[in-house]
């Protein structure tokens, strides 16, 4: 693969953004050589684990996160001796946490469906997890030291057993300090003295009055401005001083002596460090490929056996939304393949998508279509695009491209795809029509596939002559004459020129001439295609009619289907429910009866004998009133339900529209719709993205008592506080009450607030970090000042 089909197709730009997704900066470094894979068995394993990468993605895990760059670490660890110091220990150590992130997703368990014909799925060695063998033991006791003696910025951790021994001896050093100046100063001025040691040059001094320095003895380092006072350091004071500064210099040489010792560690594995930065490279460029393939929406292509082309809807990358999709389907048989049409209607753009697709096939892996699209392994491609015009060289445009192609020509072979533009153009048109054909015909005899567009009639006849070439169009629309960028396999195509000179307003008398100057045959051809273009047309609209039309008879039987099963499946239950009820009353009035009857038959008829007569038949019209009553609620129901079900199937989601969202069935309004079958779901001030099958359309009831009833939004928002504690939670609950805490400052528009976690071992504030990562309506969050909490607390800014 050469340099100038990658800059022709546009694959540079393409690279760019791909790079742009990689985690690690030797991901990125990988793409700087361009890779083109022709092995079938290598292709397709890559495909595998790219594939695989996109199936992660659709999981509910913790995605990887991004590597620090460690390499001027990796040249320090190379020179015998060497200390780090504390930032790039602790970005080393950031480093084999994201790896182990980055293992543990790529090994992470799962189900993969089983082959064709299975029934279950199989449990099977996801393709990702070949990237990785789980991490060395060496390198997880170095990642666990890291994490355990450094934080953020790379300072060692107080909490360390020798730090915080060494600390608690300053702080009693600095104590005993403060005991003898405040001693010293209380029986020089009294205990009612509001005088108070002061700081000079990082030392304790006393302030004395000057008429009573001579009274005592140490050494002065300063006075007053009045020159009323001086400040003394007594030598007992000079002692304890000296006492501090060694115990603080002791806390210094046990930081140098625990970054000696994790230099040596690190340094114990740099060859362990070395293939994982390899490992980590080589997976995190198929990572950034699955993450450019699912933004694109891209799919993988079939092997296409014998060279066939197929692309189903393909869109090229680089146009983004602007891109129109083409649809092109290529018979093995076909050797070459003439595009025509009109000026500025797709020709280029569509070659060009073919043969970047090709690349990205043999290098991404995957391509922005849609299923079914099938592409062949090529080993070499060809293309001359646009202008090679050269003042240097002394090359005009057509000198430019014969230089080119003659290149071309003496490099192809049939593992080849060559794509040439406009060929023949620049030259006299007899001459050069005359060596495009003899150039197609040379690629015909040695070329796997071929691609020109061209404006020759000589090339659209020699196509329509020969078997295995094939004529294309793009389509253009003789009423509105503007092209649509379709792609029309097996017709050639006009140059419309007049019509794109009439709607650039050439004068009539100019547009007449010219067409006085095309001849009869000229026009009769121009007549025919023009006729089969129409009926082409016509043919299309009838069946995409039938096809629509089929689809909504198919669409009608399945819900009268549906219908007819529904009911019989609820007209069984009521049966079993009613039969069930009615079994139950029998046997208990069955009894009752008994009991009456023989009472009844014993003695007079009294009283009581009535009253228990007339509670059985009242008791029995009871029963039947609320059989009538659970009858026609039964009714209701069902009728409400068949039609729930009728509208749930016909809804069709818009921007705007009301809906109840997720299994809560909390009522929003749909913002937007998002990429694969999501939308964007407002619920109260707060958005969320929605799969299509968790939204529902709200009831009618509540559409027609829209305008009558007020709708309130409930909550779990509270009025914010400036500073919450969650000190002594565990870190699910401190990032339930954070996540309160933002929902009511969304809500109540406030702008920032801070969070107390305290520092300790740094779980609460790491959780909480890694939390604020994924809240996407925080703008920024930080330690707070030393005097103000340092690692103890966070300030968060939202947007």
């Amino acid at each position: 693969m050469n340099n100038r089909t990658a800059k022709d197709l546009g694959y540079y730009t393409v690279i760019d953004e791909v790079k742009g997704l990689c985690l690690s900066e030797l991901g990125r470094r990988a793409f700087d050589i361009l890779e083109f894979i022709t092995d079938r068995t290598q292709l397709s394993d890559r495909q595998d684990i790219v594939g695989d990468f996109m199936s992660l993605s659709s999981l509910r895990v913790d995605k990887p996160i991004s590597f620090p760059t460690i390499a001027d670490v990796m040249e320090e660890l190379q020179i015998p001796g060497r200390t780090l110091d504390g930032e790039q220990l602790y970005r080393l150590g950031e480093y084999l946490n994201a790896a182990t992130k980055f293992i543990s997703y790529c090994r992470l368990p799962r189900k993969l469906p089983g082959e064709p014909g299975t029934h279950d799925q199989l449990s099977v060695v996801p393709p990702a997890m070949s990237l990785f063998e789980p991490m060395d033991t060496q390198l997880v006791k170095l990642a666990m030291k890291l994490s355990e003696t450094l934080e953020s910025p790379g300072v060692v951790k107080p909490t360390h057993p020798a730090i915080a021994r060494l600390t608690k001896e300053v702080e009693r050093k600095r104590a005993e300090r403060q005991a003898f100046s405040q001693d010293f100063l209380q029986h020089k001025s009294g205990p009612s003295s509001n005088v108070q040691p002061v700081f000079r040059d990082g030392r304790v001094v006393l302030p004395i009055r000057n008429d009573q320095r001579s009274q005592h003895e140490g050494i002065i380092h300063s006075s007053s401005a009045s020159g009323v006072t001086v400040f003394m350091e007594p030598y007992r004071l000079v002692e304890l001083n000296n006492q501090v500064v060694m115990a603080q210099q002791q806390i210094q040489m046990e930081i140098a002596r625990i970054l000696a010792e994790l230099s040596g560690q690190a340094r114990d594995t740099i060859e362990l460090l070395e293939t994982l930065q390899q490992e980590v490279a080589y997976a995190d460029a198929l990572y950034s490929r699955a993450r450019y393939a699912e933004i694109h929406d891209c799919t993988r292509p079939q092997y296409g056996q014998d060279g066939q082309v197929t692309i189903i809807q393909g869109r090229h990358p680089l146009l983004k939304d602007k891109a129109v999709p083409i649809s092109l389907e290529l018979d093995p048989s076909i050797k070459a393949v003439v595009i025509s049409g009109p000026n500025a209607g797709g020709k280029t753009v569509t070659i060009k998508t073919v043969g970047l697709f090709c690349m990205m096939h043999q290098s991404l892996y995957m391509v922005p279509a849609k299923e079914g699209t099938t592409l062949p392994i090529f080993h070499s491609i060809y293309t001359d695009i646009g202008d090679d015009q050269s003042i240097e060289e002394s090359l005009s445009t057509f000198s430019g491209h014969m230089k080119n192609i003659g290149t071309i020509l003496q490099q192809c072979d049939h593992e080849s795809l060559v794509i040439l533009d406009e060929l023949g153009s620049g030259t006299d048109p007899i001459e050069g029509s005359a060596l495009a054909r003899a150039i197609l015909e040379y690629c015909v005899d040695h070329v796997g596939l071929t691609l020109v567009t061209s404006h020759h009639s000589v090339l659209k006849q020699y196509a329509y002559a020969q078997p295995e070439l094939l004529n294309a169009s793009m389509e253009f629309d003789g009423k509105t004459h503007e092209p649509t960028f379709r792609v029309i396999s097996g017709l050639p195509g006009e140059s419309h020129a007049l019509d794109t000179a009439r709607s650039m307003r050439l004068p009539d008398s100019v547009l007449q001439r010219a067409q006085s100057f095309l001849g009869s045959e000229m026009v009769e051809i121009s007549t025919i295609i023009r006729g089969l273009e129409e009926k082409r047309r016509e043919a299309e609209l009838r069946e995409r009619t039938l096809d629509d039309r089929a689809r909504q008879l198919q669409e009608q039987v399945r819900q009268n289907d549906l219908k007819k099963l529904t009911l019989k499946q609820r007209e069984q239950l009521l049966r079993q429910e009613q039969i069930g009820d009615l079994s139950r009353f029998i046997n208990e009035k069955r009894s009752e009866l008994e009991n009456l009857v023989a009472e009844l038959r014993e003695g007079e008829i009294t009283k009581e004998k009535t009253r228990k007569v007339k509670a059985f038949i009242s008791s029995m019209e009871k029963k039947q009133q609320e059989s009538k009553l659970k009858a026609n609620e039964i009714e209701k129901s069902l009728e409400q339900e068949l039609y729930r079900e009728e509208d749930a199937h016909s809804v069709v989601f818009s921007v705007g529209m009301d809906v109840l969202a997720g299994p809560h069935k909390r009522e929003g309004r749909i913002v937007r719709q998002e990429k694969r079958g999501k939308w964007l779901v407002a619920i109260g001030p707060m958005k969320f993205p929605m799969d299509e099958r968790d939204l529902r359309p709200l009831p009618s009831r509540f559409k027609k008592e829209q305008k009558k009833v007020s709708v309130s939004y409930e909550s779990r928002s509270v009025a914010p506080r400036p500073t919450i504690d969650v000190r002594g939670m565990t870190l699910d609950q401190a990032v339930e009450a954070l996540s309160i805490q933002i929902e009511g400052a969304l809500v109540h528009s406030m702008q920032s607030f801070s969070v107390i976690h305290g520092m300790g071992d740094g779980i609460l504030a790491r959780g909480l970090h890694d939390y604020l990562r994924s809240v996407s309506q925080v703008s920024n969050y930080y330690f707070a000042r030393p005097e103000d909490g340092g690692y103890g607390k966070t300030y968060i800014e939202l947007y």
